[in-house]
């Protein structure tokens, strides 16, 4: 072996280390990359070739040279597809990746290495192989068979499709994605340079110059792996990133037609579908049934609004953003539906825990004094007769002493099932306090206010709970006033109900009392 040959061959071995050593680096991160597996297996079948070639360079005699021809037809053909797979799945077009198309993409690899085993039975990959007889060295020379011509036609395609697809992906993505991008890329132009030079004859010695070019693409791998962090910080597809949002994306053009839509956008408006590209977004609207306050006078201003889906019953936070081009012409809007019936379904919940009473569901004492203070408002620019009407519940301490918390909260429930039944739409019904509830009543003047107070309280004696442990006869106590002056405060009157209700308690509970003037009487039908 001339010195030449041997400088050759320890910068072939060199590159077939760095690719192991890529190998071992990308196994260390399988758990951090989707495209680990594909590269080390790259990385692997680069270096079954690379050191092939450089055992050929060492043969002593051709026997040897046919040998190791062989063994780098076990990783040669399928270097190409491996490396295109990588780039699919590095430009986030992994759907592609799928058993048929890897099936498809490794048949011809898989013939072309076993066309090479056999070779010598029908010379479909080289018609001869021979010695060269003025080379100083042992060195051979081939004649082409026509598999060769279609696994290196197989192999070129490779490659410039997997160029092909690094250059469109750069265009969308950033720009600090360069020290991956570029490295990926002279990846596969740099093997088919080479090996185009030493097709034409171009190549010192004959020899070639791929092995030598792949030590330089494997440094060129190693500095993009320490630089900028390729297979662990690779740029997410877009596409990927558009088909995986939670929220549904509308994209339409200045003249409001849809040009794109995810597949979020098309659950939750059942009429786009892949026919509505190229149609106007007010005619998807329109066939939805569906009233999306949208403005379509080409707004250059965010717009926002809440928007609920008829025939699902849910609700979405609707933001329609202009979109501009480099000349910060608007060129079309992205509409963003969320999905915000969760937060609408808490912010309801929340509303009603601070204005009703979590047991009985009633107003609580603090909205039940905002609302009737509205009442009396209205019934003063009306002129109009508005009385309060206060009850508690008789020995209810008792109730829960004896038969425990449970039935007071029942007996509680009883009770107001009973009022509701005599209230009128324009009473306000709330829950005072424990056991003691407050019953504004708009338009009543307070001879009716103490009638239907009478009522209720009848209804109640004749309405016993019933218990496990029986009936249990469940009373209550009225006190009734009206508000006489436009002076008059709700605290008065609701004070003045409570000096009533006392009354009633006074004269043996189970009884209406009414505030009148500076008396309190107990009502009677006939007054």
């Amino acid at each position: 072996m001339n010195l030449e040959i041997f400088r050759y061959v320890v910068i072939v071995s060199v590159s077939g280390v760095l690719s192991i050593l890529l190998a071992i680096y990308a196994y260390t991160k399988r758990d951090v990359s989707s495209s680990s597996t594909t590269f080390i297996l790259m990385s692997c079948l680069s270096a079954i070739y690379v050191f092939g070639h450089a055992f050929e360079l060492a043969s002593r005699n051709l026997t040897e040279i046919t040998l190791w021809l062989k063994v780098q037809y076990v990783g040669l053909p399928f270097i190409a597809p491996t490396c295109l797979v990588l780039i699919l799945k590095y430009a986030g077009l992994e759907a592609f990746v799928k058993r048929k198309t890897l099936l498809f993409l490794f048949l011809i690899p898989t013939l072309t290495s076993l066309i090479s085993f056999t070779n010598d039975f029908h010379h479909l990959l080289y018609r001869s192989i021979y010695l060269r007889p003025e080379e100083g060295a042992v060195l051979a020379d081939i004649v082409v068979g026509p598999w060769y011509i279609i696994h290196g036609s197989y192999t070129f395609g490779c490659l410039l499709l997997g160029a092909c697809i690094l250059l469109w992906y750069w265009k969308r993505t950033k720009d600090v994605y360069w020290k991956q991008i570029i490295p990926l890329l002279l990846g596969l132009i740099l093997p088919m340079m080479a090996s185009f030079l030493y097709l034409i004859g171009l190549s010192p010695h004959g020899m070639d110059p791929v092995p030598i070019v792949m030590c330089l693409t494997s440094a060129l791998y190693l500095w993009a792996i320490f630089s900028s962090k390729l297979l662990i910080l690779a740029p997410i597809a877009r596409d990927r990133v558009f088909e995986s949002m939670r929220d549904g994306v509308v994209v339409i053009n200045s003249a409001h037609q849809i040009i794109d839509y995810n597949q979020a956008a098309e659950s939750i408006l059942s009429q786009l579908n892949s026919s509505s590209i190229g149609k106007n977004i007010e005619a998807i609207l329109r066939e939805e049934n569906q009233a999306i306050p949208y403005q379509y006078d080409n707004q250059k201003e965010e717009q926002e609004f809440e928007w609920i889906n008829k025939e699902t019953h849910k609700c979405y936070h609707v933001r329609v953003t202009p979109m501009f081009n480099d000349k910060k012409k608007m060129i079309g809007h992205i509409i963003v539906l969320s999905d915000i019936t969760a937060q609408k379904t808490l912010e309801d919940q929340l509303k009603k825990l601070a204005y009703t009473d979590g047991l009985t569901q009633i107003y609580n004492r603090s909205y039940f004094i905002v609302e009737s203070q509205e009442c009396m408002q209205q019934a003063i620019e009306n002129e109009k007769p508005l009385s309060i009407l206060l009850f508690d519940i008789d020995y209810f301490k008792k109730i829960n002493d004896r038969y425990g918390h449970s039935i007071g909260d029942s007996a509680i429930c009883h009770v107001v099932s009973i009022c509701k039944k005599h209230l009128q739409p324009t009473d306000v019904f709330g829950r005072y306090g424990g056991e003691e509830f407050v019953i504004c009543l708009p338009y009543t003047a307070i001879h009716e206010a103490g009638r239907r107070a009478e009522k209720i309280r009848a209804h109640l004696t004749a309405s016993p709970l019933e218990t496990d442990k029986g009936p249990l006869a469940v009373t209550a106590s009225f006190g009734v006033t009206e508000m006489r002056t436009a002076a008059d405060t709700m605290d008065q009157l609701l004070q003045e109900a409570d000096q009533a209700l006392y009354s009633s308690k006074e004269s043996g509970r189970n009884a209406v009392h009414l505030a009148v003037g500076n008396s309190f009487v107990q009502w009677k039908e006939n007054e």
